[in-house]
């Protein structure tokens, strides 16, 4: 399916700018592409040249430029011809699926362990769903939608949630059907307790405060008991921002494991990509950079470029950067 015609849907709608389409795109589920900028202002262009959409030029005294893209006539009736064509099949691509068909080599522990991870990652998944369909309707619907758009839409977001439910009582039925069956790769009773032992740090709890400061609120790690040390701890991050509506997270070095530290672990490489996919703001406090590893920095300082990560040597000043943030995306 051709991004031009998820554009014409979107301006259907009403006009927007590119940098409007692109926020819809990039904030929606079933519209999958990356929607940056080349792939956005190429697709404008195609539709501009076929006649499909206008610009109009706005000038602002004290903000750039604004080109606004508006739907034509001809646009409309291609939109519709498209609407009413068969749709294309279904691809269902689930990676866990290849490596759960894998798991002949596994012990119950092991096996168990995928299992919570992808039942993390599904929560996960499900609670920002829930946070983005809020946003969503905002988007496309105004206080002039009739009844039957607000009602098709529900049924849109819907069809996304039930995906993620879904998937949720799959991994129970799972497990129920597996409880009692012997699985041979269990391992010898010393081995075991070695396992056991690898569990219980797995299973640490990173606890945190919810924290307010004028208009913004974020999660505050300080606990240097639990350490975040596994990326079962990133998700956790991730749920609990989800579950306290806020994407700042603020983490006091002590809570950072030598294991996040440590470029060649990759556990921070994970932490910038899901922080990224999610769009959370994250900073941490450290009094003393002297002691941080050099590789170390400059994984932070690529990461301030895109405002995913950034040190401070005190909270204040890192609090002044989520609220810049905040403020920044109300313009």
């Amino acid at each position: 399916m051709s991004i031009n015609y998820a554009i014409l849907g979107i301006l259907s709608y009403k006009s927007m700018t590119g940098y409007d389409i692109k926020k819809v795109i990039q904030n929606s589920t079933f519209m999958y592409w990356s929607g940056n900028n080349n792939q956005i202002y190429k697709s404008l262009t195609e539709l501009l040249n076929k006649g499909l959409v206008t610009n109009v030029v706005k000038h602002q005294e004290s903000s750039p430029t604004k080109k606004i893209y508006t739907i034509t006539n001809e646009g409309l009736a291609t939109l519709k011809e498209w609407v009413l064509s068969p749709s294309e099949p279904n691809e269902i691509k689930k990676p866990f699926l290849i490596q759960l068909a894998c798991f002949n080599h596994i012990n119950t522990y092991e096996l168990n362990m995928i299992l919570n991870g992808y039942e993390n990652q599904i929560k996960t998944q499900l609670l920002m769903e829930k946070n983005r369909n809020q946003k969503q309707n905002t988007i496309f619907l105004s206080d002039r939608a009739t009844a039957l758009e607000t009602t098709v839409w529900s049924f849109i977001n819907n069809n996304i949630l039930k995906e993620y439910e879904n998937e949720l009582k799959w991994i129970q039925d799972l497990r129920g059907a597996i409880a009692n069956i012997t699985n041979e790769n269990d391992v010898i009773e010393n081995a075991n307790m070695k396992v056991s032992g690898r569990e219980e740090k797995n299973n640490g709890i990173m606890k945190y405060t919810l924290n307010s400061c004028n208009e913004i609120s974020y999660i505050y790690f300080s606990d240097s008991e639990n350490k975040l040390d596994t990326e079962k701890n990133i998700l956790d991050i991730i749920v609990a921002l989800t579950e306290n509506n806020t994407q700042f997270v603020l983490f006091d070095s002590e809570t950072l494991s030598k294991d996040l530290l440590e470029l060649k672990k990759g556990l921070v490489g994970t932490l910038l990509q899901k922080f990224t996919i999610y769009n959370i703001k994250s900073a941490i406090v450290i009094k003393d950079m002297n002691n941080i590893k050099s590789e170390f920095k400059d994984s932070i300082a690529e990461s301030s470029k895109n405002d995913i990560l950034r040190v401070f040597k005190n909270i204040n000043d890192a609090e002044k950067w989520f609220l810049s943030l905040k403020q920044k995306e109300e313009i």
